[in-house]
């Protein structure tokens, strides 16, 4: 009633997630978080995701209609042919028929709904009041497509004037909410921990195999691997991982990597990306993947769950032929496990943040790269360069 969007979904306890046995129907429970528009593009929590614990929800409750009319507010109600909504003696809002009009400095503002609106049907009148300026829109049913939309700026604040409501039915009066306009702070990259520019022709001692892969070489400033025809996920565990002890505490990986996967081709699942690397059946890993007739870059997840192993994926958006990658780390203080966040950019200045993968606390993650997927002709995954950052 407020005016405020809410972004309903379903999540799973990672705690309770089946029904009955394990990998049988999900529990998904319905959630609900405040969805912001902030540069004209909708963010969940002004960009900091679903929220972890209880949060004020909706305003589900309409003041009564009295004679003084609170700051910022929303006033809304169903209509027919004629209604009319007016604040104290110098501000209202008329609909008659296909004329909406709204009185305000400047004398009257009116315009003419479309020749598809029906005045004999019944519509949804939404009048928002903050300071001194008012929106009005006409929609059907309250759905975020209006008929028609009028701003007008009143002659002065309506506040602790008399509101009277007339051809409304299903009447409310709330609050108008309060809108977020700045994004929460990304993560973003401080001192530079690690940097290798792979200048050399060999790779430097702090790199370790995990399945050396002999086609990876050292090159022209830059490390060239062609995808294995391999995987970590599932059983065959044959893929090769090139890792590096990661510093403690909160850091930031990234890399370049240029890998083109073509168009209209099935490759699945040819990717080359980032991992954080506990063992073959406990990881994080970003890339760019060619699924199906996609190219995607895929922020994905191995665990061990119930005597066998359990993946899934989150998606940040579309690949370029060279993709600039992250991950954010960061520890929970109240459990010890890791936290890592993946973004990715088309041109290294301009980043994309997504979800939040959680490996579990104990055995410190590892850093690295990778190339494999698919028994497909493979493709060269040129790595420009791997730097570790603190975290800010």
């Amino acid at each position: 009633m407020a005016g405020q969007d809410w972004f309903v979904y379903h999540a799973i306890d990672r705690d309770n997630p089946y029904l009955n046995e394990p990998f049988g129907i999900n529990r998904r429970p319905m959630l609900l978080d405040r969805l912001d528009w902030i540069g004209g593009w909708p963010v969940v929590r002004a960009g900091a995701g679903p929220s972890e614990g209880p949060t004020p929800g909706p305003t589900v409750s309409s003041q009564p209609v009295s004679t003084a009319v609170p700051a910022d507010v929303r006033v809304r109600g169903r209509v027919g042919a004629h209604a009319a909504v007016a604040f104290g003696r110098t501000a209202g809002v008329v609909l008659s028929g296909r004329s909406l009009a709204v009185a305000g400095t400047g004398g009257v503002r009116r315009l003419t709904l479309p020749a598809g609106y029906d005045p004999s049907s019944r519509h949804e009148l939404d009048v928002r009041v903050r300071g001194t300026a008012v929106t009005v829109t006409v929609t059907d049913e309250g759905l975020n497509d209006p008929y028609a939309t009028l701003t007008a700026r009143l002659r002065s604040s309506v506040v602790g004037s008399r509101l009277v409501a007339i051809g409304l039915s299903d009447l409310t009066v709330a609050p108008l909410f309060r809108p977020v306009t700045q994004r929460v702070p990304v993560p973003r990259a401080g001192r530079v921990l690690v940097q290798d520019d792979f200048s050399g022709t060999t790779l430097d001692s702090a790199w370790q195999w995990v399945r050396e892969d002999p086609a990876a070489t050292v090159g022209g400033g830059t490390l060239n691997w062609p995808t294995e025809p391999a995987d970590l996920v599932g059983t065959a565990n044959n893929a090769g991982v090139l890792l590096r002890d990661a510093p403690a505490g909160d850091y930031l990986v990234e890399t370049k990597v240029t890998l083109d996967l073509g168009v209209d081709t099935v490759r699945n699942f040819e990717q080359a990306g980032l991992i954080a690397y506990q063992s073959d059946d406990s990881f994080v890993r970003l890339g760019d993947v060619a699924i199906w007739n996609t190219r995607q870059v895929e922020f994905g997840k191995e665990m061990p769950f119930a005597g066998s192993t359990s993946y899934g994926g989150t998606l940040l958006g579309p690949p370029a032929t060279t993709t600039w990658l992250r991950l954010a780390h960061r520890v929970n203080p109240a459990t010890g496990e890791h936290l890592f966040r993946a973004a990715s950019s088309p041109d290294g200045v301009h980043w994309t943040w997504g979800g939040t993968w959680t490996l579990p606390a104990g055995p410190t993650p590892r850093i690295g790269l990778v190339s494999h997927g698919g028994n497909v002709p493979p493709v060269t995954a040129a790595f420009d360069y791997f730097r570790v950052s603190t975290l800010r």
